[in-house]
């Protein structure tokens, strides 16, 4: 970062100081850089734009828009009739140079959600750039093949331009993935879970108040890759279906309403060493999950659906003492956290031959996978204090960390993410991401004075294989060991609810060369 920059940057801190306002936009304006020689360049806009979502007027939403600048014209893909950016597509090794174009009324950056990638390209909030600007990102993909994302991440307006359409799925592929053969092509399927509210001028309506912000945004239909009632039709073979909980706050309890088992081959930090089969499928916000639907002894005209199973909603979020069941459903939403849902119905409308078999053995893990017993131990408590979650007893602050969040870029530690009772008892789940990282789940235990414990969902859930995003729920303590990145800098960890996140639910990380 040149000198002026930074000073600029300590300018606006202290005005926000001044103000009483944290500054939520940094002035970078960065263009490419003439030694970086890119194997892929895109342009991403990010601009206003309306979309038929459901009978009647059009709705508005803020949407992502690309152009191949250099490379192959497959590197952005569209998702028919969804108002989701193009899907990008890149292989482990390449170069790829991103100029992302805000033609937004406010302040936007842009995050890669589970990619490593320098500080500069990870779209921290004090990057973000104003309404005409230009930030150019510039990496190497150096992740194993797998499904990630991309949104915004602009400070305390996350929530609401994710929840206004800005967002697009990632997709990396390396030569171990491709010598498997698995699905590919059009049997290789993306479905993106959200939950959104409308108006009665069909306009998506978001979160109206505190409430919305302590419990997280629930909203009351179901979509699915943008698309009510979504409908795929498809043949009698194996599908690979790329699965993202987009939503902000809802918790997925997925299966197949034939009792067909979730075969999961691959998580957030890509496939498993082997695939795993779960009744049911537990899915936190901004977790992904692939998994193989095998449709090849189903006769043709028959259906199969996708639905999210009913579960208690005090087993993602508990209130102790006078405030009742207040947090039980989440907000006041009339289809809370727990309730039946139909997410896709799948249609079997033609015959095709397959000789698909699944591969008992998946991916090799590398040495970084075995525990370490040396590695330092960090605990990190995730509670509700004076009106607001925190991580370990403390919220956002732009430009700072704390001694214990300085670590050697590179190295591992062991986090304990200790979900305990807050104020007057409450607790939520809470989804934690950390950027900068793939990490892998050791264990789970439960606080002997936690309540009933949280069977249905707990049972679906898949600690397996690398992840960026741990789900914790009420009285669990999660033991991490974290990989952190080799790319020195200020990298973030947060709740991955939207709402907790926008409230400060947020850490920065320094990592020091």
């Amino acid at each position: 970062m040149k000198r002026r920059d930074l000073l600029y940057g300590f300018g606006l801190t202290a005005l926000g100081i001044a103000t009483g306002r944290p500054p939520n936009l940094f002035p970078v304006r960065r263009v490419p850089t003439p030694a970086f020689e890119p194997d892929l360049d895109l342009t991403l806009t990010a601009a206003p734009g309306d979309v038929q979502l459901l009978p009647g007027a059009r709705t508005g939403v803020w949407r992502f828009s690309g152009a191949v600048n250099k490379g192959p014209a497959t590197a952005l893909q569209l998702i028919p009739g969804s108002y989701l950016g193009p899907t990008i597509r890149v292989r482990k090794g390449q170069k790829v140079r991103i100029r992302f174009k805000n033609s937004l009324p406010e302040p936007s950056i842009v995050h890669w959600h589970g990619l490593d990638v320098p500080e500069a390209a990870d779209g921290h909030p004090r990057f973000a750039v104003g309404t005409g600007a230009e930030y150019v990102y510039e990496f190497e993909v150096v992740n194993r093949a797998g499904t990630y994302w991309y949104h915004p991440h602009p400070h305390g307006k996350t929530g609401s331009q994710v929840y206004q359409g800005l967002a697009g799925m990632l997709v990396v592929a390396d030569d171990e993935e491709s010598a498997l053969a698995l699905p590919s092509g059009a049997a290789d399927l993306i479905w993106v879970l959200q939950d959104r509210t409308f108006d009665s001028r069909n306009q998506l309506a978001y979160a109206g108040g505190m409430m919305d912000r302590m419990h997280g945004f629930l909203g009351n239909r179901m979509l699915v890759n943008g698309a009510a009632r979504a409908t795929v039709s498809v043949a009698t073979r194996a599908y690979r279906i790329r699965l993202l909980n987009g939503s902000s706050s809802r918790v997925y309890k997925l299966a197949w309403d034939d009792g067909t088992p979730m075969t999961v081959i691959g998580v957030d930090g890509g496939l498993l060493e082997r695939p795993l089969e779960k009744k049911y499928l537990t899915l936190a916000p901004s977790q992904r999950a692939e998994v193989i639907l095998d449709l090849s002894k189903h006769a043709v005209g028959t259906t199969v659906q996708l639905r999210s199973a009913p579960f208690t909603a005090s087993e993602v979020s508990i209130v102790e003492g006078g405030m009742g069941g207040m947090m039980g459903g989440g907000g006041g939403s009339a289809v809370p956290n727990g309730a039946s849902l139909l997410l896709v119905t799948v249609h079997v409308s033609r015959k095709e031959a397959s000789t698909f078999r699944l591969p008992a053995q998946l991916a090799t893990y590398s040495p970084a996978w075995t525990e370490d017993p040396a590695a330092p131990v960090r605990r990190i408590t995730l509670d509700f204090q004076a009106g607001q979650w925190r991580l370990g007893g403390r919220t956002f602050e732009m430009n700072d960390v704390a001694p214990d969040e300085i670590v050697a870029a590179g190295s591992t530690q062991i986090w304990e993410l200790a979900n305990i009772s807050g104020m007057m008892g409450m607790q939520m789940a809470h989804p934690i991401h950390v950027h900068g990282t793939q990490f892998r789940v050791l264990s789970r235990s439960r606080d002997a004075g936690a309540a009933t414990p949280a069977q249905s969902v707990r049972e679906g859930l898949v600690d397996a294989g690398w992840r960026d995003t741990v789900l914790v729920l009420p009285g669990d303590t999660v033991r991490l060991q974290m990989r952190f990145s080799s790319f020195p800098g200020l990298f973030l960890y947060h709740c991955h609810i939207l709402e907790h996140e926008d409230m400060e639910m947020m850490r920065n990380l320094r990592l020091m060369a």
